[in-house]
């Protein structure tokens, strides 16, 4: 089953823009912003830290919400969700026919000069480190006339606002009283949403995924004939983890044995399945432990599960030299996520986001590589999916013996696959 996002390497910025001054006020957006924020920070749900929930209310300019789009972006680690959100007007440019999203001073005759790009949101997110990605939008369209909107329309705006490697959620008003009904508090999808997840799905899984989210949204708009937003998800995008589930009873946590140091890091450490393991995702498994927190919880890769994959295939887009000859294997069953191992070049400057493996001469790298990442590579081989433990959960499954410490060296196995492949 899909783990949560590590909330430490994760960010959210959600940006509500309702106070106008060319524009139909929205003042339903602010309650949008808190009630958002409030779900992701809860740690019943999920836990993000308040200092990576970066809240931008009202922005005058569209320079507000790009810097701090753009620091949140960078700052998403290997292993993290990037999470934007937007509620306020959309407007689209008459002449190109892109869109914008509206602040303050946005000037509708002017959208190109005062509103914000929805290609700088784009090109921020897909620049990101971040291992998984999700855009939701809640606009009410201000530019051209749109009130005679129909499904093949805001279809069209879902296909345009596409992210690849993203999750795109996307809720699409023709005019202000179909995105924030009169004496509610949320605007209507916003109000949907943060129900959804504060409430949880009785049926649904744990956690909820997004398309899981998205269709008891979808089923409350439509009771209450409201407009009803469209998601856009490639490789299986729409499966990424959200929050845990409300409507299932909590879990207790696996308790860490008093045996072992809670300081002490697994990350670069090959394990084995023992003998008594009961996960079946272990058994038979040789695995590399990549990260490692006492607090956090753990990251790992499995190195027996070889394919017949290229990084050709892995990614849509043509791929730098040091990946052509990187073997690809089966990481686990978490599989929206891409992870890259790689051997720094001896003499060239550390790859930007580069997390070094203490003493191993290893290290991942955020995909996908840049020119530059991929010049200061050796060798590199690739992840599909991932495994994660709970924080005190690794621990527990190795003084269990459910899983075993070997002296293999993860340099050793690295470099042994290059000779092979």
């Amino acid at each position: 089953m899909a783990e949560l996002s590590d909330p430490n390497r994760s960010r959210a910025v959600l940006v509500g823009a309702g106070a106008y001054t060319q524009l139909q006020p929205l003042p339903t957006v602010a309650d949008n912003l808190s009630g958002l924020g409030d779900v992701l920070t809860d740690a019943r749900l999920w836990g993000l830290p308040a200092a990576n929930c970066h809240l931008v209310g009202d922005p005058a300019t569209p320079q507000e919400v790009v810097r701090t789009l753009r620091t949140a972006a960078r700052t998403t680690g290997v292993g993290g969700l990037l999470l934007v959100y937007f509620a306020g007007h959309g407007v689209v440019d008459e002449r190109t026919g892109e869109l914008h999203l509206a602040v303050g001073q946005t000037d509708r005759e002017a959208a190109y000069a005062t509103a914000v790009p929805y290609e700088w949101i784009r090109r921020a997110v897909l620049e990101s480190p971040a291992s998984r990605r999700l855009v939701i939008l809640d606009c009410c369209y201000a530019g051209r006339a749109i009130s005679g909107m129909g499904d093949d329309d805001l279809s069209a705006v879902a296909d345009e606002v596409e992210i690849d490697r993203t999750c795109v959620l996307v809720a699409t008003s023709p005019n202000r009283t179909a995105l924030a009904p009169p004496d509610e508090k949320y605007t209507a999808f916003t109000g949907a949403l943060v129900n959804v997840l504060r409430q949880g799905v009785p049926d649904g899984p744990d956690p909820l995924n997004v398309a899981t989210v998205y269709d008891e949204v979808l089923r409350d708009l439509r009771r209450l004939a409201r407009p009803l937003p469209e998601l856009r998800a490639r490789n299986r995008g729409e499966t990424l983890p959200l929050v845990r589930n409300a409507a299932h009873p909590a879990r207790p946590a696996a308790p860490v044995p008093a045996t072992v140091p809670a300081p002490f890091s697994h990350a670069g450490m090959v394990l084995v399945a023992g003998p008594g393991v009961s996960d079946p995702e272990l058994r038979g498994a040789s695995l590399a432990i990549l990260a490692h927190s006492p607090t956090t919880g753990a990251l790992g890769v499995q190195l027996n599960r070889g394919t017949s994959r290229s990084a050709r295939d892995v990614f849509d887009e043509p791929t730098p030299e040091v990946l052509t000859s990187a073997p690809v294997f089966d990481g686990g069953p978490v599989r929206d996520v891409v992870i890259l191992l790689a051997a720094p070049r001896t003499g060239a400057a550390e790859p930007a986001g580069f997390r070094p493996l203490r003493g191993r001469g290893l290290g991942t790298v955020p995909v996908p590589l840049t020119p530059a990442a991929a010049a200061g590579l050796s060798a590199a081989c690739l992840f599909v999916g991932y495994l994660g433990w709970r924080p005190g959960q690794l621990e527990a499954e190795l003084a269990a013996g459910e899983l075993v410490v070997t002296n293999r060296s993860l340099e050793t196995w690295f470099w042994q696959q290059h000779d092979r492949h």
